[in-house]
């Protein structure tokens, strides 16, 4: 019988070499069976070693025999065993974390844009290793799953590099406001209308407050308007429920009864039922005017016109009058203002307050004046409701920095070493703003509270 293709030898042939490709390390020995079974060449063909044919004589070895390692028919071959990867526990695991992200991860991510802040315009300055740093309160709100929702927060910024060092939560809901009324080198005071609280200016970290103060304990009144700063004591004044007064030197954790004329100073300045609003610069304090004096120059802001929108700046100094390049839209010049009670007024300042039921003196200074520059605000276009900031040269009224605010200006605070602090916020960013502008004019606009992907801010 004969198969296309294939050759026929005799069976007195000898050794036949193995087909190209075939070694001894293929994979099975010779052919075996009858003649042409199932369509399979004899044993006669190529594929194998022909016998001759005499019965009992054992065939030559072939190219396939067991001394390849492999073995032949019949002979015991050792099976690889192929390594598979087990999940176990961790594969009954995987299921349930990829629910709980699609429940909680997803979600948080997608609501993470809605997180917003505010800051809370009563700061302070101190040193951490040798920086200048502002520390601000903010309120931060957001939709997250498993941290507070609601938060009254402080971070502590580089006001030179714009970064911020620490960030805490103080209180857990934005019930009443915060504010750092002091700071020195070791602790900071921050007074929220849950009442006081002494922290490390170093992580933010809570020493004491507001009961467990030594020497006021839990006499303590839950009231932003009872605790205020003496600058010419370098301490803190306080009311305390039993109506006595304390004093609590800064960087110190222990308060001990005021003398005689501390209590003159402050009994008509710190009130037991006073809110937060006492902090804010509201619509009585002017932030902003219409012109300032720096030196010898003299900025004003008018119209370009009756009946024309936007306006002019004006300076005038030895020199004469010159006109800044404009029009400007709802042009102000910021102002940095103190706020002194009346009990620690000179004779001159208090025939200079007024008769209404504030009993605190404020007064003013050009923003930004000190390091020779002045400070305009004013608004993108006639009818817009964005802000900029532009800081002039005060001599030369050359524009040497701005940037955008988003809102108005809320308070300008100037650091121990020139740099210039101007609270404001911006819808740009998750986080309100602060602007600060270094001692050459440099302007950077810097975000505070701004969470992660996991809503984290600290």
């Amino acid at each position: 019988m004969s198969i296309p293709g294939m050759s026929q030898h005799s069976g007195s042939q000898g050794q036949q070499a193995p087909m190209p490709g075939w070694g001894t390390t293929g994979t099975g020995g010779s052919w075996s069976g009858a003649s042409g079974a199932g369509g399979y060449p004899s044993p006669s063909s190529s594929f194998g070693t022909a016998s001759s044919g005499a019965s009992g004589t054992a065939p030559p070895t072939t190219a396939f025999s067991s001394a390849s390692g492999l073995g032949g028919f019949g002979d015991p071959v050792t099976p690889r065993r192929r390594r598979r990867f087990r999940f176990g526990w961790l594969g009954a695991l995987l299921p349930i974390l990829f629910v709980a992200f699609m429940v909680l991860g997803v979600p948080r991510i997608a609501m993470s844009s809605t997180s917003s802040s505010e800051l809370l315009p009563v700061g302070a300055f101190t040193q951490v290793d040798g920086r200048d740093v502002v520390l601000m309160p903010y309120e931060a709100d957001g939709v997250w799953i498993w941290d507070d929702v609601f938060q009254i927060r402080l971070a502590a910024v580089d006001v030179v590099a714009g970064e911020p060092i620490w960030d805490v939560q103080l209180n857990e809901d934005l019930i009443g406001a915060a504010g750092v009324i002091a700071a020195g080198s070791q602790y900071l005071y921050v007074v929220t209308d849950y009442g006081l609280e002494i922290r490390s200016v170093a992580d933010g970290h809570r020493v004491a407050g507001p009961d467990d103060i030594d020497g006021l304990g839990a006499d303590y009144i839950a009231s932003y308007g009872a605790y205020g700063y003496d600058a010419n004591l370098n301490a803190i004044v306080l009311i305390t429920s039993l109506g006595e007064y304390r004093t609590l030197p800064v960087d110190g954790v222990t308060a001990t009864p005021s003398d005689a004329p501390t209590v003159n100073a402050w009994q008509s300045s710190l009130f037991a039922d006073s809110s937060g609003a006492w902090m804010y610069l509201d619509s009585d304090w002017n932030e902003t005017t219409d012109s300032v004096i720096v030196g010898e120059n003299r900025f004003d802001y008018g119209p370009l016109s009756p009946g024309v929108p936007g306006g002019i700046v004006r300076l005038t100094g030895p020199n004469g009058t010159v006109e800044l390049p404009g029009p400007v839209y709802n042009g102000a010049f910021l102002l940095e203002v103190t706020k002194t009670p009346a009990g620690l007024l000179s004779p001159e300042q208090r025939a200079q307050m007024s008769t209404s039921s504030d009993q605190s003196y404020l007064s003013y200074a050009p923003a930004g004046g000190a390091g020779g520059f002045v400070l305009l605000q004013s608004t993108e276009t006639a009818n817009g409701s964005e802000y900029r900031l532009d800081v002039l040269d005060a001599a030369t009224g050359e524009v040497v920095g701005s940037t955008p605010m988003g809102d108005e200006a809320t308070r300008v605070m100037t650091a121990p070493g020139g740099t210039t602090v101007v609270v404001a916020s911006s819808e740009e960013f998750y986080a309100d703003s602060f602007v600060l502008i270094a001692p050459d004019g440099t302007v950077r606009l810097v975000e505070v509270g701004v969470p992660d992907l996991l809503g984290r801010r600290a």
